[in-house]
């Protein structure tokens, strides 16, 4: 299942990008996840409550900076996605988009994560 959605954030893209960037934030607007551990280069070792359930993994996480665009995903998994950030007069332009093997995100869930990137993003102004 794949989810795409937008948002306006009142902060210049530099800072959007730099507190999206740093996996160690990654608990502050992606609500299943409790702890993030980096890894060598790209990877990262996640833990995260679904269902009342704690699990752990890898998953790599990549900032380019030069395109204003952070990718991740899963190994051996379809699960995928990405945010493009783009400047917007009074602030930035944010495009999530998610793709699930299971569908097992909803489309609130993104717009959630979406909200809670503005809020801590806004709340550092």
């Amino acid at each position: 299942m794949e989810h795409e959605h937008t948002e306006h954030v009142s902060a210049p893209p530099e800072r959007v990008f730099a507190a999206l960037a740093d996996p160690e934030n990654l608990p502050h607007y992606v609500p299943q996840l409790v702890a993030v551990e980096r890894g060598e280069g790209d990877k990262l070792m996640i833990e995260a409550r679904y269902e009342g359930h704690t699990q752990r993994g890898e998953a790599w996480f990549r900032a380019n900076e030069a395109e204003q665009r952070i990718e991740w995903g899963a190994p051996d998994s379809a699960y995928h996605g990405w945010i493009q950030i783009s400047p917007e007069p009074n602030g930035s332009h944010l495009t999530l988009f998610l793709a699930t093997a299971r569908g097992d995100a909803s489309d609130n869930e993104v717009m959630g994560t979406l909200d809670a990137i503005r809020r801590l993003v806004e709340a550092h102004a």
